[in-house]
């Protein structure tokens, strides 16, 4: 049975507590502890829901990391900054292969605008590929033709060597 309430969300994040440390996606690579969980969401739509989330995480004294779209109906920079606030990593939900029609060219400037379009409200220091089922684009193809680690660390996204 799935259950998405908030209330098994709030069970979810007390027995998490109870049993592990949490670290976000940038605290495991620059650290770990010994039994841990890394909390990952990726906020394709209704931010307002993950503000919520962000909120019941931070009571429950758990990090998480929160990947956000760019499009209008997710990036919203109060809630971002709200989220972030709250202790948690805030991480780029990139999607530029499908944007500039599988074009690396195009999708390389898109990642670099939205990467910075980020980097006006928050720190960011990982990112996640948003999957669409829909197109025929994958994302992870930027990589084949650009070296995301020599991008990223050229935007100073990373405080550390890769």
């Amino acid at each position: 049975m799935r259950d998405f309430t908030i209330e098994k969300y709030w069970k979810l994040c007390n027995t998490i507590k109870e049993n592990y440390g949490t670290l976000t996606f940038e605290g495991y690579l620059t650290k770990s502890k010994n039994k841990f969980i890394i909390l990952r969401h990726d906020v394709d739509r209704m931010p307002e829901n993950a503000l919520k989330i962000a909120e019941i995480e931070h009571e429950s004294g758990i990090k998480s990391t929160y990947y956000f779209r760019t499009n209008k109906s997710v990036f919203k920079p109060e809630i971002i900054k709200g989220i972030a606030s709250l202790g948690h990593e805030i991480g780029y939900h990139y999607e530029c292969m499908d944007k500039a029609a599988g074009n690396p060219e195009k999708a390389i400037k898109i990642f670099e605008d939205e990467l910075n379009k980020f980097r006006k409200i928050c720190d960011v220091k990982t990112i996640c590929m948003h999957g669409n089922p829909l197109t025929k684009y994958d994302n992870r193809d930027l990589w084949k033709k650009y070296d995301f680690k020599r991008i990223l660390t050229h935007t100073e996204t990373f405080g550390f060597n890769l």
